[in-house]
């Protein structure tokens, strides 16, 4: 049995991890068939069958159609998962997280538009989608973490993510070279990395039904075609960075909000461990006289504030 400090140890090294049976697969394939039909509003499968009789496939908006919270309990809840929670705090080295981003990222067969053309193209880190400010050499300092839940097997007709090993410690000391060499644009991305001799070869990330990806935002990795469009890809996700480092690395709030229609029943029935990744004080605060309880069950009506007491 694979020991914490292993996988710890492993983010620290490759800049990704992959945890198996995080989550029972019974409740992925209950999150997996509510993800689809917020998308779809049928199975995958009824789609591609509907849309090939049809002869057209009709396009999503977005693979990041939904945010979190998106109103769904068996993908809302998962955030709650005390040894996920225990993980993302090791791998970030606080116990003080704050939220940036989450929700549901589907890619598809019949609509994927991400793959560039070849296959040394579109590598790039995710950091500049949060965070105002460049990657630093320390990758620890303002680096954050996303972390993304497979809701069913990954596996190569998946069409994998492909990630650069250890590629989190060395692209702030590359970006200068490549920035001068036309080799580095807009969103952290790589035009060429076969120009970067360094890089150790992209490895596909895959896994069971239950696994989780925890995966730093200096790291390198690239999206690849699928080889059936009949496949997709189906990940629940959620973004965190440490408290400290929080007033440059929210842009994904500012730019997108942190309010959805669902928010207000997510914050009632959650646990105060996920509420203080959003910034609520921590139990025992003093923001928690008996004024602001007494104003906190009218504005949440339901909500258990005996934490709070």
């Amino acid at each position: 049995m694979t020991s914490i400090q292993t996988y710890i140890d492993t983010y620290h090294h490759e800049g990704y991890v992959i945890v198996p049976n995080v989550f029972d697969p019974d409740g992925m394939a209950t999150a997996l068939k509510e993800m689809e039909n917020l998308f779809y509003g049928m199975s995958f499968e009824e789609y591609t069958i509907k849309s090939k009789r049809n002869g057209d496939y009709a396009p999503l908006e977005s693979a990041y159609g939904f945010q979190f919270p998106c109103g769904v309990d068996s993908l809302d809840c998962l955030i709650e998962n005390e040894f996920f929670l225990d993980l993302m705090e090791s791998c970030l080295g606080t116990n003080q997280m704050r939220f940036i981003g989450g929700g549901l990222f589907l890619r598809s067969g019949p609509t994927d538009d991400l793959p560039a053309e070849h296959s040394w193209q579109g590598y790039h880190t995710d950091h500049h989608t949060s965070c105002y400010l460049p990657h630093t050499c320390d990758s620890d300092l303002n680096s954050y973490l996303l972390a993304g839940v497979f809701l069913h097997d990954i596996e190569d007709e998946n069409a994998p993510m492909h990630i650069i090993p250890g590629s989190h410690n060395q692209i702030a000391g590359l970006i200068p070279r490549l920035i001068q060499e036309d080799n580095f644009g807009h969103w952290c991305m790589i035009g060429d990395i076969r120009k970067i001799p360094k890089f150790a070869p992209p490895i596909p990330v895959k896994g069971k039904a239950g696994s989780i990806l925890l995966r730093s935002s200096y790291s390198v990795h690239a999206a690849v075609p699928f080889s059936d469009e009949r496949n997709r890809r189906a990940t629940w996700g959620f973004s965190v960075c440490r408290a400290s480092a929080a007033a440059w690395t929210t842009r994904h709030i500012g730019e997108r909000g942190l309010e959805t229609e669902f928010t207000h029943a997510f914050w009632t029935k959650t646990t105060p461990r996920v509420r203080s990744i959003f910034g609520w004080p921590v139990p025992g605060h003093p923001y928690y006289t008996e004024a602001t309880l007494e104003l906190l069950s009218a504005w949440y009506p339901g909500i258990d504030l005996t934490p709070y007491r």
